[in-house]
């Protein structure tokens, strides 16, 4: 049995190897004819790995432009690749690959496919990208808060912050030298409260101009900027100074330019300031005879809690003026020296005809200045009858005269011991004035003699207060006469 199987089998066996060849190509020809083999070519983006191997050389790499993206062909059957994307591959490029010749830095592409990797070839040709070396350069910048815009009236800039403050930067060593600053500006026009916001720090160059960080690589992309709003204030500067020029001058102005500045802080403390004070001992005119300036620094007299709106002002120039007086003498007649506080029952008699007062001043000042302006005036308050020695008070303006010697001898009579030797009148007054009162060698100039009364350099103190007020006031005559001193004195010059 099993002998005539064999011989059915193998009769006729060169045409069943034939038809069995047959049989199999027509197979394949319908196969590939209903999904042929073909390929497809991809386009992808190159992903980088190994990016620390670069910077741990201390470089910075960046990939040409034209090597971003590499294609590459794919074989397989149609159905098969009718299925697939971009998505479906991967394009590796290992920097720890990287390959460094004379024109140029390449580094090997590898194409790896993520679906159907078995039923598919990937044609071999090489694939690479263009890498392009540079120093790396890694620095720490301190972020500098900038307010823009002027707040509300009457209000000031306070304390004005960053958080962070310190930004790294990394990147190529030719961008990274040209950053000068990193600032973070916020607006605060119109504000009159505290205000904070976020900010995206910019790099400046020394030009003041944008820095690009296309290529760069920052810590911190957002930042906090902080203000804080105070009050405000214009006060004065006051200038105050020690010792006294030389002889015979006179510091004619002290004063601080600019006389005035804008101080800032916490609105309690403001309203308690009115000016800002240079104390005495920070100047000095001792023995000076010329004009002189100082630079003083005003940040040191400020209240705590207080600073100077404008930083710039905090260094003024103080100038001290000084200069020569002249030396005037006045005579003035007596009977232009007003008498105060005499008692009632009580005369006085001057001395002398005439007062000589000695003025010092400018000579503008001393030019416009009239004997009868000086309306002298001698106060005998607590006096008794007697010799006295006083000065006379002058209403002058003090910033630009200086009084010298006024000193008048004069006796106070009383009407009741009218025959008496004014040495045998009440005694004198205890308590008579540091300028003292004369021995009693000095003259008087003037005996007892009730019929002196009405001589001139005598004086009622009965008299009430309306005649007080005359012998302050010049009447006609006392004008005509005192036009005659003045002749005098000019013809005694």
């Amino acid at each position: 049995m099993l002998r005539n199987v064999v011989k059915i089998l193998t009769r006729n066996l060169g045409l069943k190897l034939l038809a069995f060849v047959f049989a199999v190509t027509m197979w394949m020809a319908v196969v590939n004819l209903d999904d042929p083999v073909t390929n497809k070519r991809f386009t992808i983006a190159v992903t980088i790995e190994n990016e620390d191997v670069i910077e741990e050389a201390n470089k910075y790499y960046e990939i040409e432009p034209d090597s971003n993206n590499v294609t590459f062909s794919v074989v397989g059957n149609r159905s098969v690749l009718d299925e697939l994307s971009s998505s479906d591959f991967k394009a590796v490029a290992d920097m720890s690959q990287l390959i460094q010749k004379e024109d140029e830095n390449v580094v090997p592409v590898e194409i790896i496919a993520l679906r159907h990797a078995s039923q598919l070839t990937i044609s071999k040709r090489t694939r690479e990208i263009k890498v392009i070396l540079e120093d790396l350069m890694r620095q720490a910048f301190v972020i500098m808060p900038i307010a823009q815009g002027e707040p509300a009236d009457g209000y000031a800039l306070g304390s004005v912050v960053v958080e962070p403050n310190r930004l790294w930067v990394s990147g190529p060593k030719e961008v990274v030298s040209q950053i000068d600053a990193v600032k973070a500006a916020i607006d605060v026009s119109n504000m009159s409260t505290d205000i904070s916001d976020s900010v995206v720090p910019v790099l400046y160059d020394e030009k003041d101009e944008i820095v690009d960080t296309t290529r760069l690589t920052l810590s911190l992309e957002i930042v906090t900027v902080k203000v804080g709003i105070v009050s405000q204030k214009t006060v004065p500067i006051k200038v105050n100074y020690s010792g006294k020029p030389e002889e015979g001058y006179e510091v004619i102005s002290a004063a601080a330019q600019p006389a005035e500045v804008t101080i800032k802080g916490k609105s309690d403390i403001l309203n308690a300031i009115s000016s800002i004070v240079i104390p005495e001992d920070v100047i000095s005119v001792e023995g000076a005879n010329e004009k002189f300036e100082q630079k003083v620094d005003l940040n040191q007299y400020l209240p705590s809690g207080v600073s100077l709106s404008k930083s710039v002002e905090g260094t003024v120039t103080v100038k001290i003026d000084i200069e020569q007086l002249e030396r005037r003498v006045f005579t003035v007649p007596i009977r232009n020296i007003g008498v105060d506080d005499l008692r009632e029952g009580y005369k006085i008699e001057f001395n002398e005809r005439n007062v000589d007062i000695e003025i010092y001043g400018l000579a503008d000042d001393l030019d416009s200045l009239t004997v009868n302006a000086l309306r002298p005036v001698l106060d005998v308050s607590g006096l008794a009858a007697g010799r006295h020695v006083r000065k006379l008070q002058l209403e002058l303006d003090s910033s630009k005269y200086i009084v010298g010697e006024t000193a008048v001898s004069f006796t106070i009579i009383s009407d009741e011991n009218n025959g008496d030797e004014p040495g045998e009148a009440d005694e004198p007054d205890a308590n008579a004035p540091d300028d003292g009162t004369p021995d009693e060698n000095e003259p008087s100039g003037s005996d007892n003699d009730p019929a002196q009364d009405d001589a001139p350099g005598q004086q009622d103190g009965g008299q009430d207060d309306d005649t007080a007020a005359d012998h302050r006031s010049q009447d006609g005559d006392g004008d005509a006469q005192d036009a005659e001193d003045q002749k005098e004195d000019l013809e005694e010059e």
